[in-house]
């Protein structure tokens, strides 16, 4: 019994200082949308204080292209891309600030050999596996390093998603990413 109790005050000894959990700054989980190239997230932030707030979205998916070109040129092989966008929102001391259409980058355009004198468009989709949520004061001097973190919403998707709503299995609210 006393072995199990040292490995346990070890082990949050050890992993305490990497991430400290954080009560969720949500009213429930937030949205995120497929749009087949981009993650949209929405939601309702509490409990953060008052001021001008950064929220950045950094998105995590597989990318695929498909070319369409009838004599078969391969497409290249699926990749992995990050995908981040950010906005900045209005919070009220003690108000819940709500936000919506914070959208991911768009990917950058795939390479496809086409045919010549073809003029078709390769099919492009990102499936994302999981979204991050980092907020932060926005800070007023470009010459600064950002201001601390907030809270980081980590999520992650019950299976790759597919155009459209895309619902987290799991999300996790931290003081650091």
């Amino acid at each position: 019994m006393r072995k199990a109790s040292i490995v346990t005050v070890s082990v949050f000894s050890l992993f305490g200082s990497l991430a400290v959990a954080a009560p969720p700054p949500f009213n429930s989980l937030p949205t995120f949308t497929d749009n087949g190239t981009t993650l949209t997230a929405a939601g309702s932030l509490n409990g953060l204080g008052g001021g001008d707030l950064e929220i950045t979205i950094e998105a995590t998916g597989t990318e695929t292209v498909v070319c369409a070109d009838p004599v078969g040129v391969d497409p290249p092989a699926p990749t992995e891309v990050v995908l981040i966008g950010s906005k900045v929102v209005t919070a009220t001391a003690n108000t819940p600030v709500a936000f919506a259409d914070l959208v991911s980058s768009l990917p950058p355009a795939p390479a496809c050999a086409l045919a010549e004198g073809e003029g078709l468009a390769p099919q492009h989709d990102v499936s994302f596996t999981k979204a991050s949520l980092k907020i932060r004061p926005v800070q007023t001097d470009p010459m600064l390093p950002p201001l601390k973190m907030l809270r980081c919403i980590q999520c992650t998707f019950k299976a790759p998603s597919v155009d459209g709503p895309a619902k987290p299995q799991h999300c996790l609210s931290m003081t650091i990413c």
